[in-house]
C-alpha cells in the first residue's frame, strides 16, 4: 500500500477492466438463447401417434428434430448456419413436414420437406413474414398466417397492416389471400376434421376469441366453444372429434399473487364445463391431443417467467390424469462458443457493479492514504451520478419511451446500491487510517 506507483497501477488496471466490461455488456448480443440448449416452444404429433416432431436449441441454434414417442431415436432434420427452424407440422398422412425458418431480422419463411428432412423446399420469400402454417387434409395445400415483412418490422402504431390467412397450392406454388382483415394478432392455426373450416384465435375486446373461417363461404365467425372459454385463455387446441377444447389459463390461486401461473384445462363444448388438468405451478403451453389415444401432450416452461424458456415435454392420460415426462435424448455436440461464454461471464451487470465498487473503493483508499481530506470524493461522485441517472430516467420515460426510462431507473437503483457500499467504506477508512493499516 505504501508504494504509490503500484497503487495507481492497480487503480488503472481496475478502470480498464471496468471499461472493458461495460463495453462488452453494451456491444454483446443480449439474446438469452445465444448459448441455450433445450427444447423449443413448438412440437407436433405424427398421424399415428408414434413420433414427435419438435424444435430444439443446441448451443443457441434451433433446428427441427424427430423422435419416437418415448423420446428416443432422435434424428436432426434441418441444418443451416444462418436460420433458426421452428413450428414444425406433419402432413395428414405423415409423409411430409413443414416448418418455419427465422432469419437474423426475425422474419419467418415457410419450408416443406419429406418426413426425413430431405428434398427441402422454400415456399415463401423474405418479403412475407409467416407466423404459423398447417397442411390441408388432402396435403395438396398449406394454409398459413402472414403479414408483409416490412410492416412486421415496423414499430407498433406505425402501420395499419396486420395478419391474414393465405393458402398455397403445392402443385402450382400459387398463393391466394383468403382474408383481408389485417388482424392485430392471429394464432393457434388448425384445420377442422372435415377440412372445410380453418380455426385460429383473434385478439378482440381484450381477449382471445376462437374464430372459424369457412373455406366454402369465405366468412369468419365464432368457433364452437369460443364463448364458453374464460377471458384469459391461451394455446387453444381442439380434440380430434372437436368435442373438447384444451387451453391454458391463469390458475385461481395465482390471481392474487405477483406472478401468474398458467395451468392446463379441458372444456367440454356441449356441457360448457371446464376441468383443470394440471397443478404444476409454472406455465403450460402448446397442448396437443393424441389422435388415436385418450391422451394429451404439452410443454411446461419451468423457467417461467424468465428467459430462456426451459420446456419439458409431458404426456397426460386423460382417463387417469397421470402425467408422464418424456425425456428427449439428444447427443450434445461440442460447444463452439467457449471463448464467448467466458467473456460473457465477465461482461454482465453483476461484474460491472463489482468492478465499479472496487474501483471507487481503491480510489478512496488511495486518497485516504495520500490526500486524506479528499477521501469522500469518490462517494460524492457516485451519489451525484446516481441522482443524475435517476432524474434522466424520469425525463426519458416522459419524453422518449417508458421502457427506456424503466431501464435507466434500474441502473439508477443499482448505482444507489453500489454507492451505499462506497459511502460506508469511506467512513470506515477514517478508523482504518487512524489505526495505521493504510499509510
Amino acid at each position: 500500500m505504501k508504494n504509490k506507483k503500484s497503487f495507481i497501477s492497480l487503480i488503472f488496471i481496475t478502470f480498464l477492466l471496468l471499461a472493458g466490461s461495460i463495453a462488452f455488456s453494451l456491444l454483446r448480443d443480449d439474446n438469452p438463447y445465444r448459448y441455450f440448449t433445450g427444447m423449443g416452444e413448438s412440437f407436433d404429433l405424427s398421424p399415428n401417434d408414434d413420433q414427435y416432431l419438435f424444435s430444439y436449441y443446441l448451443d443457441g441454434k434451433e433446428d427441427i428434430y424427430r423422435s419416437t414417442i418415448d423420446g428416443k431415436q432422435v434424428e436432426k432434420l434441418t441444418k443451416s448456419e444462418s436460420a433458426n427452424f421452428h413450428s414444425p407440422r406433419f402432413s395428414k398422412n405423415g409423409t411430409k413436414i413443414l416448418y418455419l425458418a427465422q432469419n437474423a431480422e426475425k422474419i419467418n419463411t415457410l419450408y416443406i420437406a419429406n418426413k426425413n428432412g430431405d428434398e427441402e423446399e422454400k415456399l415463401t420469400d423474405d418479403k412475407t413474414h409467416v407466423s404459423e402454417a398447417v397442411f390441408s387434409n388432402t396435403g395438396e395445400e398449406i394454409y398459413f398466417i402472414a403479414t408483409p415483412a416490412e410492416d412486421y418490422l415496423k414499430v407498433e402504431g406505425e402501420t395499419t397492416e396486420g395478419f391474414d390467412l393465405f393458402v398455397l397450392n403445392l402443385a402450382t406454388k400459387e398463393i391466394q389471400q383468403l382474408t383481408n382483415q389485417d388482424h392485430f394478432m392471429m394464432e393457434n392455426l388448425a384445420i377442422s376434421q372435415d377440412g372445410k373450416t380453418i380455426y385460429y384465435t383473434l385478439f378482440e375486446m381484450n381477449r382471445e376469441v376462437v374464430t372459424a373461417f369457412s373455406l366454402e363461404e369465405s366468412t369468419e365467425k365464432d368457433a364452437p366453444g369460443s364463448n364458453k372459454l374464460p377471458e384469459e385463455s391461451y394455446y387453444i387446441s381442439y380434440s380430434p372429434d372437436e368435442s373438447k377444447l384444451a387451453y391454458t389459463t391463469i390458475s385461481e390461486e395465482s390471481f392474487d399473487s405477483s406472478l401468474f401461473k398458467y395451468e392446463l384445462f379441458l372444456l367440454d363444448i356441449e356441457s360448457g364445463k371446464s376441468k383443470r388438468l394440471t397443478n404444476l405451478e409454472s406455465s403450460v403451453v402448446s397442448p396437443k391431443f393424441f389422435k388415436n389415444e385418450n391422451k394429451i401432450a404439452f410443454l411446461e416452461n419451468k423457467n417461467w417467467p424468465l428467459d430462456p424458456k426451459k420446456h419439458t415435454l409431458h404426456v397426460m392420460d386423460l382417463g387417469t390424469e397421470k402425467i408422464q415426462t418424456v425425456d428427449i435424448t439428444i447427443n450434445l455436440e461440442k460447444s463452439s462458443h467457449v471463448l464467448s461464454k467466458i467473456i460473457d461471464t465477465f461482461a454482465n451487470g453483476v461484474t460491472v457493479a463489482i468492478l465499479y465498487v472496487i474501483l471507487l473503493c481503491l480510489i478512496s483508499t488511495y486518497l485516504a492514504s495520500y490526500h486524506y481530506k479528499n477521501r469522500y470524493y469518490p462517494a460524492i461522485f457516485s451519489v451525484i451520478l446516481s441522482i443524475l441517472v435517476l432524474i434522466s430516467s424520469f425525463i426519458v420515460a416522459a419524453t422518449v419511451d417508458p421502457w427506456y426510462g424503466i431501464g435507466l431507473g434500474m441502473i439508477a437503483a443499482a448505482l444507489f446500491g453500489c454507492t451505499l457500499v462506497v459511502v460506508l467504506y469511506s467512513f470506515a477508512l477514517r478508523f482504518i487510517v487512524k489505526r495505521g493499516t493504510v499509510a
